[in-house]
């Protein structure tokens, strides 16, 4: 039996993309991007995520920030997700991913990722998405502009395999 926590946790994530970019039949490739995602409880901050990659996508960097702050939770808890892109929020909120994953409609982009996504807000006992206006001077997201801004810029970047897979099929 799962006890439901009554209190909710609030995620802010944003991801980024930078360098190079090369228009591919996935979307822009940028040579480097970074994920930032900061989880809160009662206005404090209780961690920060952050990570990057080399050969990548803007939608992938924001979308892997749902992803790992989803991953961090140990117990399934109550969520509101605030994030910037309205493809992210749209796409939970309208039922889109879903019926991707529902229909396996493989010819969506980021597929692999939503797929993690959508099994991690099913553990949950509710994840609500809300779209927040970036770079309007919210605290939190400009601190996890910053931060994915940060990890794209570090040494030794990870390869994003997913994308990296794609290039060697093609």
């Amino acid at each position: 039996m799962r006890i439901c926590e009554s209190r909710t946790w609030e995620v802010w994530t944003d991801g980024s993309s930078q360098g190079n970019r090369i228009e591919w039949k996935y979307g822009w490739l940028c040579e480097r991007g970074g994920y930032g995602a900061v989880i809160t409880r009662d206005g404090e901050i209780i961690a920060k995520l952050y990570e990057g990659f080399r050969n990548t996508t803007n939608n992938r960097m924001e979308l892997s920030a749902v992803l790992y702050a989803l991953k961090w939770f140990k117990e399934p808890s109550n969520i509101i997700i605030y994030s910037d892109s309205q493809y992210i929020v749209n796409s939970i909120n309208n039922g889109s991913a879903r019926k991707w994953f529902q229909e396996q409609d493989y010819s969506k982009k980021n597929l692999d990722i939503w797929i993690e996504i959508l099994d991690l807000i099913d553990w949950h006992f509710n994840v609500e998405f809300r779209w927040i206006k970036g770079h309007a001077g919210n605290k939190y997201n400009e601190l996890v502009n910053d931060l994915a801004q940060h990890a794209a810029n570090c040494l030794n970047l990870k390869e994003d395999m997913k994308i990296n897979e794609k290039m060697n099929s093609l």
